[in-house]
């Protein structure tokens, strides 16, 4: 028969297992320590400037932060993105980051990473917000502040030029319906009625996030709007450098022109100095893939997230300190 005082003793030694298995528990990460656990990169290749320098930044990063990151990539196809997908959700590891090409098409394929129970993180492309159940965290670029960002900078370009704030401008975009396309078109046509109806985008074309492609757009827009052109909205730093060679092949002075990008890219900083692109906004790759390896590292070690995490955006005219802002590129082989 159990006396008072030893059952005093019984309880007292079941509380202090107790307290030690909950110790136990406590020092082990929610997924696993972050150190030599297995995370994998879908992105896009390294044909896209942007992306060559994100996927570096992202394996070294990786590697000085302990994560054995596996980076598998494909050329801007939704659907061999979501086959490897699959792949990546047969792996089992302990996280994946997605890059998403089509952040709606991919919608079904981050379904099944939920399913499967494994943590997801997305970096550069955040599709609509009413699925973020799906995603852990969201890091990258704020891409309507962007594009608001960069009306400012337009018609600051305009006033530079002696232009006021009344003329036309062309606008070169990325891929038509990415979400990075949408959003830095939004915000900027919105934000540009606003503080500047005068200035009117009177010709849009895609360059696709590529330089030739925007060479070619642009030379037709300069080709039916000729003169009357004072500035070109590019939906990245090196599509601008592709609507200035249009401008100087329609001849064109650039530096005349309110031209402004964004990206912050090692092109758009030699067109900065050279005086020929009046403008751009930074989202930096090694920025956005620090912020998304940092992510990692925190989910691991089952730190709670916020939903997101948007990388510095300043923008940046030759007037600034471009060369401290707008940070080189990592352009290591991997």
């Amino acid at each position: 028969m159990l006396t008072t005082k030893s059952l005093t003793h019984l309880l007292r030694d079941a509380a202090g297992i107790l307290a030690l298995l909950t110790a136990s528990v406590a020092a082990v990460p929610a997924h696993a320590a972050a150190a030599n656990a297995k995370v994998i990169l879908l992105a896009a290749d390294d044909v896209c400037g942007y992306c060559a320098a994100y996927n570096a930044t992202a394996q070294q990063y990786a590697k000085e932060k302990g994560i054995d990151l596996k980076l598998v990539t494909n050329k801007f196809d939704p659907a061999q993105q979501a086959a490897q997908v699959d792949q990546a959700i047969a792996q089992k590891p302990a996280a994946i980051l997605l890059w998403a090409i089509d952040g709606t098409a991919l919608l079904p394929s981050m379904h099944k990473i939920q399913r499967a129970g494994i943590p997801l993180l997305l970096t550069d492309v955040l599709p609509d917000q009413k699925y973020d159940t799906l995603w852990a965290q969201y890091s990258g670029g704020d891409y309507e502040a962007e594009g608001r960002a960069a009306a400012h900078l337009m018609v600051d370009g305009f006033k530079a030029k002696g232009y006021g704030t009344t003329g036309d401008i062309i606008e070169i975009t990325g891929y038509v319906g990415q979400a990075q396309t949408i959003s830095r078109q939004k915000g900027f046509q919105e934000e540009l009625a606003k503080i500047a109806p005068g200035i009117k985008i009177v010709g849009t074309q895609p360059g696709n996030w590529d330089q030739g492609t925007s060479t070619t757009a642009a030379s037709g827009l300069f080709t039916k709007f000729g003169k009357n052109v004072k500035g070109v909205y590019a939906h990245e730093d090196a599509m601008a450098a592709g609507a200035i060679v249009a401008a100087e092949r329609a001849g064109l002075a650039p530096s005349k022109l309110a031209v402004v990008g964004v990206g912050c890219e090692p092109v758009g900083v030699d067109l900065l100095k050279s005086g020929k692109l009046y403008g751009t906004v930074l989202q930096s790759p090694g920025d956005e893939a620090h912020y998304a390896i940092d992510s990692v590292v925190d989910l691991l070690n089952g730190k709670k997230l916020d939903k997101l995490r948007y990388v510095p955006m300043p923008s940046v005219t030759a007037k600034d300190d471009i060369d401290r802002i707008c940070k080189p590129w990592t352009t290591a082989a991997r």
